[in-house]
């Protein structure tokens, strides 16, 4: 198997694990590693290797590229840079012609099943249970899943607001909304990782980004904040701070300075009357 030359659907479903994945699950011992070697027939550390040569050629990385990764890697990885919704359609096509083995592996390290509060198994390569409605509706959901999974992960699983790590409360947030452009719908760098607080709170206009990443808050919260204490808490504790930045695709400056423009204090912050 170690001269096995990679097909499309096997690389497509590679870079859908690498989307999935923390950077320290990049290895031949975790889970959803060895289930997709399985499925592919190959092995853990040929599966590993790929995420690697991914994350090499990831242009949000700078880890700069390895020498011997293969050109169908590059052209992959630079066509998902530049076209994220057409080449997320095309991994869920080729996912779904791969012949998919239900697998009940332990895992090597046991370690290796949580990262951050998320179950390998709630991640993993397994295709069951998809929706079969109108192919249309189907093929949205499953891309917001995937833009999802990359936003959350790319963040560590956690709020990069207040670094809450509960997953089935933490949301990918689009910076700019999708409705705007399109083409920022699948964008993992207009996404941010919030817990549904900070999510309603930035969609409101509550808090932007400025340049460095720092929080800012809208002015009139510190008025609010000496009513009501949890304000305080939830917004005014972190003004000024940085966000808990990802490890791939930072925030979109185009998205970011929209979202200044746009949405920042647009809204008018008012408490409710008792």
């Amino acid at each position: 198997m170690a001269n096995k030359k990679w097909t499309d659907e096997e690389r497509y479903a590679a870079l859908k694990l690498y989307f999935e994945l923390d950077f320290g699950q990049f290895h031949a011992r975790n889970k959803n590693v060895i289930e997709l070697a399985q499925v592919l027939d190959r092995t853990p550390g040929s599966i590993a290797m790929k995420l690697g040569n991914f994350a090499s050629l990831d242009p949000t990385l700078d880890r700069g590229g390895l020498k011997n990764v293969s050109a169908a890697d590059r052209a992959l990885m630079a066509r998902f840079h530049n076209q994220p919704a057409r080449v997320i359609d095309d991994i869920e096509r080729a996912v779904d012609r791969i012949e998919y083995r239900s697998l009940s592996l332990p895992s090597a390290n046991p370690e290796d099943n949580v990262q951050d509060g998320m179950q390998d198994q709630q991640i993993g390569f397994d295709i069951s249970g998809r929706p079969t409605s109108v192919m249309r509706v189907r093929e949205e959901r499953l891309n917001q899943g995937f833009f999802r999974r990359a936003v959350l992960s790319g963040y560590h699983f956690q709020c990069c607001v207040c670094g809450l790590k509960f997953v089935r409360l933490l949301e990918a947030a689009h910076i700019k909304p999708h409705h705007q452009d399109e083409t920022f719908r699948l964008r993992p760098d207009n996404g941010l990782s919030l817990c549904r607080n900070h999510h309603k709170a930035f969609d409101e206009g509550y808090w932007t980004l400025g340049g460095d990443f720092e929080i800012e808050l809208d002015p009139r919260l510190r008025k609010l904040a000496r009513h009501d204490e949890a304000i305080s808490d939830l917004l005014i504790a972190h003004e000024g701070k940085q966000i808990r930045q990802p490890f791939r695709y930072l925030p979109l400056k185009e998205a970011i300075d929209w979202h200044r423009e746009n949405t920042f204090a647009k809204n008018e912050p008012v408490l409710g009357k008792g």
